[in-house]
């Protein structure tokens, strides 16, 4: 067998396969003799049908199989013994590969096309100042975080009329358009939050009515859609008839949460181990933790700054065409090539993050060890359930835990990528340039969802495979 490799363009190659007899010929009379001693024919007892005739039944399937176990086999050593950073996978050549007769044909011809990854070079001092934003923790988003939490460690209490802000508890029962209960009819329980109502105009219903009061509820008026009225009354969506439903809503207790007053017992509450006195210090806390919660989100948006410019300025050319193919060819996607045509560029995008995150991660000997990855399942443990330092068993109980969590391939994939995606984040927190700026929390939020709303590049759900090289390590574990 001989392999050689032609050139056809910057990034592309053809490879030539020459298979003769000798290759598979001995692989051949072994399957066939396994056959031989295998085979139930009638006439013959078991393991003495000649050898012609079992050759000549199943000779040219044979052959087919083991020729094709062959190319297999030496094109993926090929790349490996080459050292070749492939994207997708090898393509047959269509126009160089002939039909092929297993029966009568000895020697063997075949043709294929390679996808090349380009050569590039990564400077990430030398880009341009890159915006880093630091949220504001201002005073009416820390009085708003302090109101709901006073409201979470509240006292219910029962008041006799309902405000805008309360629970009412009571049945619904099923009715025609004549107020009279429709037989067989749906009864029940049901508990009505009015805040969380989508229509004015069903809180504004429900706002003053006071306990023992009925209520008509008209589904479609009431509620938004059939997905509202399924969930406030819990019924199954195809219980709500789409045409309406007439519900009288009997109010049998109304319930308000008076909130905590702001004291020692209610700081002690929510910070236990700080022991506060103050308004102040409570204050303080809450504002510490406020801005400590907005960094991720903040490191998120920088992540993706960076990439999205790393992107567009680092000229890295791609086989387009033979992509393109492969993209056809790939029986996953089941992509038409007007699709593909359609969509190519936001493939290609994702395509050149891939071979930049996987350069940056050789470049700068970023990895994770499978010992990184159970450290940080520990520190998971340990965050919801403090390790009692006296207790003998606590070690080996948490590693029993940890080794629980490895066995699931699918958690250890994404926690292997999320220590990839953090040392890479600090790895631009280091070297690139930022112009801090300070903007509002919703400001934020709507640059945020401007890049949300148009970041297809770092999805990388489906594209992991594309990347063939020796060096994709998102997923070495």
């Amino acid at each position: 067998m001989t392999i050689t490799r032609e050139n056809t363009g910057d990034l592309t190659a053809t490879v030539k396969i020459v298979i003769t007899q000798q290759d598979y010929d001995e692989k051949v009379a072994k399957v066939l003799k396994d056959y031989q001693h295998k085979a139930n024919i009638p006439g013959f007892r078991p393991g003495k049908v000649p050898f012609g005739m079992v050759q000549k039944m199943y000779g040219k399937a044979v052959v087919a199989e083991e020729v094709n176990k062959l190319i297999s086999d030496s094109i993926t050593q090929y790349i490996q013994d080459e050292k070749l950073d492939i994207l997708g996978n090898p393509l047959a050549n269509m126009e160089k590969n002939q039909g092929f007769d297993f029966e009568t044909q000895k020697d063997f011809e075949f043709y294929f096309d390679l996808g090349l990854a380009p050569a590039f070079e990564l400077d990430l001092a030398g880009l341009p100042k890159i915006e880093k934003y630091i949220i504001k923790v201002d005073d009416t988003m820390i009085d708003r975080y302090i109101a709901d939490t006073r409201k979470r460690y509240g006292t219910p209490v029962h008041p006799e009329e309902a405000g805008n802000e309360d629970m009412l508890e009571g049945e619904i029962v099923e009715t025609g358009a004549d107020g009279i209960p429709v037989a067989e009819g749906i009864t029940k329980k049901v508990m009505i939050n009015i805040p969380v109502l989508q229509k004015e105009s069903s809180k504004e219903l429900l706002t003053g009515v006071k306990k023992d009061a009925k209520i008509v509820i008209k589904t479609p008026e009431f509620f938004h859609d059939r997905v509202e009225a399924s969930k406030i009354l819990s019924l199954a969506e195809d219980k709500i008839n789409a045409d309406g439903m007439i519900f009288d809503f009997t109010v049998h207790e109304i319930t308000r949460t008076e909130p905590a007053e702001l004291d020692k017992e209610f700081f002690n509450k929510v910070y236990p181990a700080k022991e506060y006195e103050t308004v102040e210090e409570f204050r303080a806390q809450v504002i510490e933790e406020a801005s400590a919660s907005f960094s991720p989100e903040a490191d998120k948006l920088f992540f993706r700054q960076v990439s999205d410019k790393l992107i567009s300025d680092t000229p890295v050319p791609l086989p387009d065409e033979f992509l393109k193919r492969w993209l056809l060819d790939h029986q996953e996607n089941k992509l038409t090539m007007e699709q593909i045509e359609k969509e190519y560029g936001s493939f290609a995008d994702s395509m050149r993050w891939q071979l930049i995150e996987n350069k940056l991660f050789r470049d700068n000997e970023i990895t994770v060890a499978e010992e990184d990855i159970r450290n940080y399942i520990k520190s998971y443990f340990l965050r919801q359930i403090p390790l009692n330092m006296e207790d003998p068993e606590g070690d080996s109980r948490l590693d029993s835990l940890v080794d629980t969590v490895m066995k699931n391939t699918e958690q250890v994939r994404k926690i292997n990528d999320e220590l990839y995606t953090s040392r890479l984040l600090d790895l631009f927190k280091a070297k690139i340039s930022v112009d801090e700026k300070e903007i509002t929390f919703d400001e934020f939020a709507k640059l945020a969802s401007a890049f949300e709303s148009h970041d297809h590049v770092h999805d990388h759900e489906g594209h992991d495979h594309v990347h063939e090289g020796d060096h994709d390590h998102h997923h070495n574990h």
